[in-house]
């Protein structure tokens, strides 16, 4: 892999890991809450608690989103560091809305995280 390849290719996981592991903690979480209620009369999925599925999906969503502020830093910095490699500014641009974008989604992350547990679980009444 060239070094502009792997310029490229941190710079666009750097855009996109942290929107994409939000979207992981939304799907994975609402499918595990969901595994774990069922309609009145009907054996839930799940007959355990969710919350630590739920918590480990959070975690793992967290850490994906702060690969991908890493990842843009990193590029960033790389096209700081060399302005001949990049003439036209793209590497620079993609890594400062990388960071932006994944310091966004982080927040995202983690205010789910924090909020869904608080809300409780599925009332089966």
């Amino acid at each position: 892999m060239t070094a502009r390849a792997a310029h490229s290719t941190l710079t666009w996981i750097g855009v996109t890991a942290a929107p994409l592991a939000w979207v992981f903690q939304l799907i994975a979480g609402y499918a595990f809450q969901e595994a774990g209620c069922a309609p009145v009369g009907a054996v839930p999925v799940l007959d355990g608690d969710t919350a630590p599925w739920i918590g480990a999906i959070s975690l793992a969503a967290t850490l994906l989103a702060l690969a991908g502020v890493g990842a843009a830093a990193l590029s960033l910095r790389a096209a700081r560091a060399n302005d001949a490699a990049d003439p036209r500014g793209r590497i620079a641009f993609m890594g400062n809305a990388g960071l932006v974008i994944s310091f966004i989604f982080l927040a995202v992350i983690v205010f789910g995280a924090v909020a869904v547990p608080s809300l409780g679980a599925c009332d089966l009444s």
